[in-house]
């Protein structure tokens, strides 16, 4: 099959995500897809569950497959699946790319085995969450990673160090974003705000992500209720979805927040809603990049977001502020009110310089997949 590709014919790349839900990694994957020329790389997709982009991807030539999620099912089952996928399939692949940080090293390691040469791990997270015997585990299935990963790739520093140790090598791709969808713009700002009833002197601070541990989103709230002490006039804009929505229900009632607070879910119009917002907040626990800090920066908008957490690469603006998660939600409040009076300009000249237009890492990773396919063929991997 590798002879094949010398001769210029399509190559399928088999992405393995968790499913194609809007997310830092998905959105990135996508940003990708979109500006990649598909006559000559198509991307596939291994996910556990359905997911938002499903209709696009098959729109854009794509093909979506689905697996039991390893937790779901326990790691005998899991393999068992995969293996059977990956012998019925590995024809079409020469190129696998595994997103599921750890769970990668099994991944990989049985399509190894079904004998797709070429192998790609990505790193996506720089730490791990509060369950300390899953650590454990995951930690075990990270061991295979390098025995079974010809390639590596991360989207920061920390991510690539985090899954792969300290002094080994890999390559940052970076969580790119097409900024001329970002660029601020005041009709979108006001359509969208008059969509939501926002009034035009409403401060709105903004936060996009899974509702779950990492992404804090009950301390979004602690530091919301205490901004509002300080500016009554003022909304939370919520972006997301997860297993923690019931417990930010019940915060919202209980702080009688009800008016305050908009949540809105599975959302393709992040950009425009971005336009709506007057400050961004992301007080991450871990954060491999987080990408949507990347597009509010490109919409103009300060961001806060947790120091010593989130990759120094993501301030590819003066916007973008780092603050400790040992301060309490009354002092990101106050630093938020500190901050608030600023103008919004366009930086996509900026986010450019820093190489984070998608147009060049599609271009990028086009590329490589193409070279690791030739240096497969030349015998030089």
């Amino acid at each position: 099959m590798l002879e094949k590709k010398a001769e210029n014919v399509e190559i399928r790349v088999l992405h393995v995500v968790g499913s194609m839900q809007q997310g830092g990694t998905e959105n990135f994957i996508m940003n990708v897809y979109r500006n990649i020329d598909r006559t000559k790389v198509q991307f596939d997709f291994l996910v556990n569950r359905k997911g938002v982009f499903e209709n696009e991807i098959k729109e854009l030539g794509g093909r979506v497959y689905y697996t039991p999620a390893l937790q779901n099912v326990g790691q005998i089952k899991y393999i068992k699946n995969l293996d059977e996928f990956l012998l019925k399939h590995k024809e079409e692949y020469d190129i696998i790319h595994s997103h599921i940080n750890q769970v990668t090293g099994v991944i990989l390691e049985r399509a190894n085995k079904a004998g797709i040469p070429i192998r790609i791990a990505h790193g996506h997270n720089n730490r791990y969450g509060p369950n300390f015997f899953v650590n454990l585990y995951k930690k075990y299935l990270g061991t295979k990673i390098k025995d079974n990963a010809n390639y590596r790739f991360a989207c920061s520093k920390q991510a690539g160090e985090f899954l792969y140790g300290k002094g080994e090598k890999f390559q940052v791709i970076n969580n790119s974003i097409d900024t001329s969808k970002f660029v601020f713009n005041e009709k979108i700002r006001n359509d969208v705000r008059n969509s939501l009833n926002i009034d035009d002197e409403c401060f709105v601070i903004g936060s996009v992500g899974r509702f779950n541990y990492q992404k804090n989103p009950l301390f979004i709230l602690n530091i919301f209720n205490e901004y509002t002490k300080l500016n009554n006039n003022s909304k939370l804009l919520l972006i997301g979805k997860g297993k923690l929505k019931d417990k930010i229900l019940k915060y919202i009632d209980k702080h009688k927040l009800d008016n305050k607070v908009i949540i809105l879910e599975d959302r393709k119009d992040v950009n425009e809603l971005m336009q709506a917002m007057d400050y961004f907040l992301l007080p991450s626990r871990y954060e491999g990049l987080g990408i949507v800090l990347i597009e509010a920066q490109a919409s103009g908008l300060k961001c806060i977001t947790s120091e010593k957490v989130v990759a120094e690469e993501a301030k590819v603006t003066d916007l973008l502020e780092f603050y400790s998660l040992k301060n309490n939600a009354k002092q990101w409040a106050e630093e938020i009110e500190k901050n608030r009076n600023y103008g919004r300009k366009d930086t996509s000249k900026q986010i450019k310089q820093k190489k984070f237009d998608i147009n060049a890492t599609a271009k990028e990773l086009e590329c490589m997949y193409e070279t690791f396919i030739a240096e497969r063929i030349n015998g030089n991997k």
